[in-house]
C-alpha cells in the first residue's frame, strides 16, 4: 500500500472514531439552513433529531435498516448488509450518480471506505466499515473532516 493511500485510510479511520466531536468532546451540531430535512423539537439524543434521507435514496439489496444511536445527530441512516468486502462501496460508487447525486470524493480503504457526495446545499458521506456481527455497516452522514 502506498504511503499516500495509507494516510487516507488513517484519516478516514480517525474521522470515524472521532464521531464528529468538537475539541471539548461535545457533539458538533448539524449546520442550520442547509436545505436538508431536519426534524426538530425532539428531546436531545432522540432519533428524531436526525435528518431524513431524500425519497428514492439508493439502498443495497439485502441491507437491513438499523436504529440510529442517540447522541450522533450527524448520522442520517444506518444499515447492515451481509455483503462482505467492497460490495457496499462498489454499489454506492455506481448507485449515487445514477440516482442524481454527484460524487465529490471517493476514498476506498481496507477497513473503512468513504464516498463524499452532494445533496442540495451540502455534502454528505457514505461510510462503509465492518459490522459488529460480520458483514458491513453502511452509514449515511453529514460531511465531516
Amino acid at each position: 500500500m502506498s504511503t499516500h493511500r495509507r494516510w487516507i485510510v488513517v484519516a478516514v479511520v480517525v474521522t470515524v472514531v472521532a464521531g464528529g466531536c468538537s475539541t471539548d468532546g461535545s457533539p458538533t451540531p448539524p449546520p442550520h439552513g442547509s436545505g436538508a430535512p431536519v426534524t426538530s423539537g425532539a428531546p436531545p439524543g432522540s432519533s428524531s433529531e436526525h435528518r431524513t434521507l431524500p425519497d428514492g435514496f439508493p439502498v443495497m439489496d439485502g441491507a437491513v435498516r438499523m436504529p440510529l444511536p442517540p447522541g450522533d445527530p450527524g448520522l442520517i441512516a444506518l444499515w447492515e448488509s451481509p455483503e462482505a468486502g467492497s460490495g457496499a462501496y462498489d454499489f454506492y460508487v455506481a448507485a449515487l450518480p445514477a440516482a442524481g447525486y454527484s460524487i465529490v470524493g471517493i476514498y476506498p480503504g481496507g477497513g473503512v471506505a468513504l464516498i463524499r457526495f452532494r445533496v442540495p446545499g451540502e455534502i454528505w458521506q457514505v461510510v462503509a466499515h465492518g459490522a459488529t456481527g460480520g458483514g458491513v455497516a453502511i452509514e449515511v452522514r453529514l460531511d465531516r473532516p
